[in-house]
This record gives C-alpha cells, sequence and structure tokens, in this order.
C-alpha cells in the first residue's frame, strides 16, 4: 500500500516559500525527523520544513478509490506563499486543502495534483503530462509558457473549476485544459494545439495568433476575432469522440453527450492558422 505523507502549516514564515522538493516519492523514502530537517529555498535564504510544518506519516488502512499509484502527499492549512507544489513531479499523488502560490505543477510530468482552493500564476506552465485540478480560481499563465520560452503545456490534463486568468494556454502544443467559469485576456493566445475547453465568458483577443488546435466554448461569445471564418463541415466523429472524453469532467463539458454538433469557426487567418473555435451553445 502507498504510504501517507501530512504536512500541517503552522506557522507562517512571512515571505515565499519554494515548495518543489515536496515530492511524494522522495518524502516517503525518508522518516518523519529527516522530512522535518528538509531545507526549502526562500528566495536568498531558506527555511526548515519542521518550522513551518507539524509533519505527519500513517499507512492507510485499505487502498484509496481513485486509481493513484505510488505515494501521496496531503498539505493542509496552505497558503498562497507556498510556491512550486507539485513542480516537476513525475509519479505519486498531492492533495493540498487551501490555496497555493506560483507556479503549482510547473513542469509536472506525471502523477496527480489536486488543489481544494485557489492557485496563483503559472499554474500547470509547461506541464509535461499527468492531472491537475483546482477547485478555485486560477492566475494568470494557467497551461501557458514562460517569457521567452517557445512551448506551453504539451500534455496532461489541467482542470479549473472556476475562473482563469490572462494568457490561458498561452503557446500550448498539447493537452487537454478545461475551465468551469470566465477566462482573461488572451486566451488560447499563440495556441500551437490541444485541446480547450472555457464554460464561461471571455477577455479581449481570445485566440490570438492561434495556428492549429481546438477552443470549445459552451457560450457565444459577444464577438468573434474578425481573423476567424465561419463554416466547415467534416469533424462529426472528432466531436463524438472529444464528447466521449470529456464524459467523466465537470460541468457543463460532462453534459455535451446530448448537445448537438456545434458552429465551427477557423482561424486565425493572420497567421495562416488552421485552429478550429467551436462554439457549443
Amino acid at each position: 500500500m502507498s504510504q501517507h505523507t501530512t504536512l500541517r502549516v503552522k506557522t507562517a514564515p512571512g515571505f515565499r516559500v519554494d515548495a518543489s522538493a515536496l515530492q511524494p516519492a522522495s518524502l516517503a523514502a525518508m522518516s518523519v525527523a529527516q522530512i522535518e530537517c528538509l531545507a526549502l529555498p526562500a528566495g536568498n535564504d531558506r527555511c526548515i520544513v519542521g518550522d513551518i510544518f507539524d509533519v505527519s506519516r500513517h499507512e492507510p488502512t485499505t487502498e484509496p478509490a481513485a486509481p493513484h499509484a505510488g505515494a501521496m502527499l496531503v498539505i493542509e492549512n496552505a497558503a498562497p506563499w507556498l510556491d512550486r507544489i507539485g513542480a516537476r513531479m513525475a509519479d505519486g499523488h498531492i492533495v493540498v486543502h487551501g490555496s497555493t502560490g506560483d507556479f503549482s505543477g510547473f513542469q509536472m510530468a506525471g502523477g496527480t495534483l489536486q488543489i481544494h482552493g485557489d492557485a496563483g500564476h503559472f499554474t500547470a506552465c509547461e506541464m509535461r503530462g499527468g492531472r491537475l485540478t483546482v477547485t478555485g480560481h486560477s492566475g494568470d499563465f494557467a497551461a501557458g509558457a514562460l517569457a521567452g520560452d517557445m512551448e506551453g503545456m504539451i500534455g496532461g490534463t489541467l482542470t479549473i473549476h472556476g475562473n482563469a486568468g490572462a494568457r490561458l494556454a498561452d503557446r500550448m502544443r498539447r493537452g487537454l485544459v478545461l475551465v468551469g467559469g470566465n477566462a482573461g485576456d488572451f486566451a488560447a493566445s499563440r495556441l500551437v494545439a490541444g485541446t480547450i475547453g472555457i464554460a464561461g465568458q471571455l477577455g479581449a483577443h481570445y485566440a490570438y495568433g492561434m495556428r492549429r488546435g481546438t477552443l470549445v466554448l459552451a457560450q457565444r461569445p459577444t464577438r468573434l476575432p474578425p481573423t476567424f471564418t465561419g463554416g466547415g463541415r467534416g469533424f462529426d466523429v472528432f466531436w463524438a469522440l472529444l464528447v466521449r472524453s470529456l464524459a467523466d469532467e465537470i460541468a457543463p463539458f460532462s453534459q455535451w453527450r446530448t448537445a448537438s454538433l456545434p458552429a465551427r469557426h477557423t482561424g486565425d487567418l493572420a497567421v495562416d492558422g488552421r485552429g478550429e473555435i467551436l462554439v457549443v451553445s
């Protein structure tokens, strides 16, 4: 059975902490005393895990119902000064109760990360694989790229139940992003490939510079980009497969099994784009 490690925040340090070293697999190989002595970067300084967390360990009496493999880490009373939770995680499972700082799931390659609260900027930035779920809102650049980098998210699934900030999925190349609320300006900008679903309203300049990929909208926007053209047929099979893959996701995406074929718009023609916007309603 997988081992569960729990870190409960007991003291706010007064500065931001890089939590990327808190990996489920590596912590599972340590004793509680070793974890308490672990040093975490904090700007130009560092802090000790035992100074800010109460650490506990237990073996589950039964296997968890969800299909996670490997070790589990639970972080309780999380706060926005905890940056890089789950960064570069390859396997295991992290459950966060509370809000997180920036770069949650940065370059995450596998495993699952569940944030039961809000997430900061650059959530799932340059994500490679795995599944990241945010039950609250997310900041800017979710599933996007760092400044100067050419690739945003290239694999995995990001689900945001609330709203997403600006530049959602900027330069995204592969993967699935679902937003249950609204998205800020420049959503799906410079999209290379992948699928994005947005249930709420969009900010300005969405799909700017879109080259390929699919943007699915649950609500008809007040204005379609002038560099997109309407029409297009022959995507019935693709739509059926997409709806089936979303059957277990958040509403309204899970309710599209009975939806009729959406309206399709292609572009961004300003960059000779072959992307598509599908409007369900």
